[in-house]
């Protein structure tokens, strides 16, 4: 029976322990609080709760301070706390702050600012903002200081949250929304700013930014909708608003088939953190919508004790909300906030009681509460939310220090994850696939692409006014067909007009970075110093910076080019070795072997052996013996010669007097280019001096000045260099200097066309649909023309020619000779015909033996060379 009693009377005291505390224990509390006696009586103390009973922030602000205020009486406090709620939605704080000690509301620091200004006797007591999330103060605020407190973390972390989405699914622009409230217009334009830097590291934008109010009349809410909808921007982030205003937008965009495939919807901590609270029925307008929730472990024991009894109470105080009693965020940040302030007052007397309270630290149902320049300490944890059917389910968590996680930052340390460990998201209108995040198909205003009309090459840009009054101007050029392709291959109808801008390719660039053009079409080099102002897309031409200059050709050494195959010692080496070679083979074969008696016949054994043509038999081992290593040493020398020659003739016959820029800067030439080309920078910043570098207005000019000496050479970049040998070849080359990231598009920074041309150019080049620089301007000149009729640049007589000369006298000198010879023999016979036989006879050819040496006998004896004479 003792056992029993002594039992009962332990669990009713940790029941009472366990209901006033709620596991809501401070540090310092239990231990340090005073105690009510007969030297400390109790005192009362009136608290201010103003909260707005027609919002669900406030309900749920409100019930939780009655149950902290029930809940800390259980413990022996020195103080009577007398609640006084202010329920109206005309939140009277200036009226309120003069009579109470402590004031709890969803308060902006502009709206504490004043109050400190016209009472300042309030400055002693201590105000306590619900909100969920602040401002960082400024250094020099005078409140800072002062009693004032926010319960409530950075906003920074909610906004680089939002931001780091964005980022990750990389959209470019996106569009703000958020509730106008009283005395918020300065709050509201800080929190867009922070948003836009936020935004900024993210590689994006505001593109634009409306506010909505539930003062608004329904039809102005959904003609803000509707003008949103006509513009190309589908991300839309939906930053401060109330529940009560976020069904009805969402409500309003359901009509407006603004939640369907292509759009993009996130919302802030505000509206993400009363999800549990909605009825199910409020889901089907929220379907895909992404939200930032902030995590406060809902699965530990003070927090599931919590809910239970709030539950109780909230249904219990507004029944009409059956089935919605789930406690959020704002629900235990009032209860802590209470509890912060009942028990700084606990452990300090007299008034200096309100400016410590910002010295609290304990563990609360919300997690651990400490402040740091008057906010919230703890960096706080967002679950990713998406909203699924009838609730949500989270995707993955985000903190300030780790990044996306794919579990709690204190059960991983994994760092960053990718989009992909997020499993599958499901976006408006049940769209499985990442939104583009715009459409310009619904875009009000077409988009204005500039041209330049100062193209140096016409064949790349040209804009032709040559038409009636009131016509539009013809543009053309390989650029411009370039991108219509582009723009076609596009998976969405791209609305655009070119429009002519007169001006250099520079001042177009920044033209288009102040957003007067939305891009800019032409052959724009892509350079380092146009990245500071635009972005480009990915190259459609391949670029460089190329040298044209004025051949020399090698007039005299190419006559005996083919000499150039050995050197001097080479051919001396050889030619003894073989003269050598042969003289043994013939003293060894002349006295056995008939063919190769005679002085004549060695040296025709000699030039044919070169060509295994010998048709003398070698009889003599030891002759044999000494033509072997030799016909194989020819073999090896006559492929290596064949070698040398052909790589001496596949390389160009010409010399170009320069090779790089060190050739001119050594030479000290003159450089010519056009007029506000690229390449200008790039002379400079090879220290050519501007005297040395001449502009000529017009390409046409270069021929001419390369001719007469006025510039020793041209700098173009490469596909214009082509387009000019194409027109100018004869007698000019080209050299490559160096290459550069290429020719493409240009567009404002994080626009959102960038990718989708890039990605357009990159499946043509794929594909081979890309319009061909060859055949589109190369083919139409006369240089293109003559090359394809010729067959190209083949080899030319010049490198024989001392081959074909040498054959050519000793065919002239023998013709010569046996001329002679004929003329004799003819004069002989006729001043005696019956001295000798006639030379002219078919039956008596020349006596070798008389007339010829040996080796220049005939061997056939057919019809007289001429006619006997009659």
């Amino acid at each position: 029976m003792f056992r029993a009693l002594c039992f009962f009377c332990l669990a009713v005291g940790f029941v009472l322990l366990d209901g006033s505390s709620t596991e809501a224990k401070t540090n310092e509390t239990h231990e340090t609080h005073l105690r009510c006696d007969s030297n400390n009586p109790k005192r009362g103390v009136r608290m201010g709760v103003i909260a707005d009973n027609s919002s669900r922030v406030g309900r749920e602000q409100i019930v939780a301070i009655q149950m902290a205020s029930k809940h800390y009486r259980f413990l022996n406090s020195c103080h009577s706390v007398e609640l006084l709620l202010v329920t109206s939605p005309d939140n009277s704080a200036h009226a309120t702050a003069a009579e109470v000690e402590a004031m709890f509301g969803t308060l902006t620091r502009e709206e504490v600012s004043s109050i400190f200004e016209l009472h300042k006797a309030s400055m002693n007591i201590a105000i306590m903002s619900l909100r969920s999330a602040s401002l960082v103060p400024p250094q020099t605020n005078p409140i800072q200081t002062s009693s004032f407190i926010q319960m409530g973390n950075d906003i920074t972390h909610q906004l680089q949250c939002i931001a780091a989405i964005v980022g990750k699914f990389q959209w470019q622009r996106v569009t703000a929304l958020y509730e106008q409230r009283n005395n918020d217009f300065t709050t509201n334009l800080a929190i867009l700013k922070l948003l836009s830097d936020s935004l900024r590291d993210a590689n994006s934008e505001i593109e634009n930014h409306i506010a909505f109010s539930l003062s608004d009349p329904k039809l102005l809410i959904e003609e803000k909708l509707m003008n949103l909808s006509s513009n190309s921007n589908r991300v839309f982030i939906l930053v401060q608003s109330s529940m009560e205003l976020a069904t009805l937008l969402f409500k309003k965009a359901t009509k407006l088939n603004m939640m369907t495939n292509g759009y993009v919807w996130i919302v802030a901590d505000e509206m993400a953190n009363l999800l549990d609270s909605l009825d199910s029925s409020v889901f089907h307008n929220l379907q895909g919508v992404i939200g930032c929730k902030i995590n406060y472990g809902e699965r530990r024991r003070s927090f599931k004790k919590f809910k239970t009894q709030f539950r109780r109470d909230y249904l219990s105080e507004f029944p009409e909300e059956e089935g919605q009693g789930e406690p959020s965020i704002f629900a235990l940040r009032a209860y802590d906030a209470y509890w912060a302030i009942a028990s700084t007052m606990d452990k300090l007397q007299g008034n200096e009681w309100a400016q410590k309270v910002v010295e609290s630290k304990f563990e609360g149902v919300s997690g651990v509460v400490s402040f740091k320049n008057g906010i919230l300490s703890q960096l706080p944890i967002f679950q990713i939310i998406n909203v699924v059917g009838k609730s949500y389910r989270e995707i993955a968590y985000w903190s300030p220090e780790f990044g996306f996680c794919d579990k709690l930052p204190q059960q991983t340390r994994a760092g960053n994850v990718t989009i992909d460990s997020w499993g599958l998201v499901v976006w408006p209108g049940n769209g499985r696939r990442v939104p583009r995040g715009w459409d310009f198909r619904y875009g009000k205003k077409v988009l204005k692409l500039g041209v330049p009309t100062t193209a140096t090459f016409l064949d790349m840009v040209h804009v032709n006014y040559n038409h009636t009054d009131g016509a539009p101007p013809h543009i053309a050029g390989y650029s411009i067909s370039v991108f219509k392709a582009v723009a076609h291959n596009l998976p969405y109808f791209l609305p655009y007009e070119l429009v002519p801008y007169n001006g250099t390719y520079d001042s177009l660039m920044q033209k288009v970075e102040k957003k007067e053009f939305d891009g800019a079409i032409g052959d724009f080099g892509i350079v380092a110093h146009r990245l500071q102002y635009v972005e480009f897309s990915e190259p459609y031409l391949e670029n460089a910076v190329v040298m044209i200059v004025k051949e020399k050709p090698l007039e005299w050494t190419q006559l005996w080019l083919f000499m150039k195959a050995f050197n001097a010692q080479m051919w001396l080496i050889m030619l003894s070795m073989h003269i050598f070679v042969s003289s043994v083979i013939w003293l060894i074969e002349r006295e056995h072997n008939d063919a190769l008696r005679g002085f004549g016949n060695m040296l025709w054994f000699s030039v044919s052996v070169l060509f295994y043509a010998h048709g003398e038999p070698i009889k003599s081992g030891l002759a044999r013996l000494v033509l072997g290593p030799w016909l194989f040493a020819i073999l090896i020398i006559t492929s290596s010669f064949t070698a040398s020659l052909s790589s001496m003739m596949t390389i160009t016959m010409s010399k170009p007097p320069v090779y790089d820029i060190e050739s001119l800067k050594l030479k000290n030439a003159t450089v010519g280019c056009t007029q506000n080309s690229i390449v200008m920078r790039f002379l400079s910043q090879a220290s050519i001096p501007p005297e040395n570098v001449k502009q000529l207005p017009s390409v046409d000019l270069f021929p001419i000045a390369l001719e007469t000496g006025e510039i020793q050479a041209a700098l173009l970049t490469a596909p214009h260099a082509r387009i000019f040998l194409a027109k100018y070849c004869k007698g000019l080359t080209k050299l490559t200097l160096f290459n550069l990231v290429g020719m493409g598009f240009a567009f404002p920074k994080g626009s959102p066309l960038t990718l989708d041309i890039s990605l357009s150019i990159a499946e043509l080049i794929e594909r081979r649909e890309m319009p061909d620089f060859e055949a589109t301007l190369l083919s139409t000149f006369n240089c293109s023309n003559h090359k394809s009729l010729d067959g190209g640049s083949g080899l030319g007589p010049g490198p024989f020619a001392g081959l074909f000369l040498f054959s050519g006298v000793i065919a002239s000198i023998a013709v010569l000779f046996t001329a002679t010879h004929l003329a004799l023999m003819k004069l002989r016979w006729i001043q005696n015909p019956f001295s000798t036989k006639n030379p002219f006879s078919a039956k008596n050819p020349f006596s070798t033996k008389t007339h010829f040496p040996n080796w220049f006998a005939f061997k056939h004896s057919s019809s007289s060379i001429l006619q006997p004479m009659k």
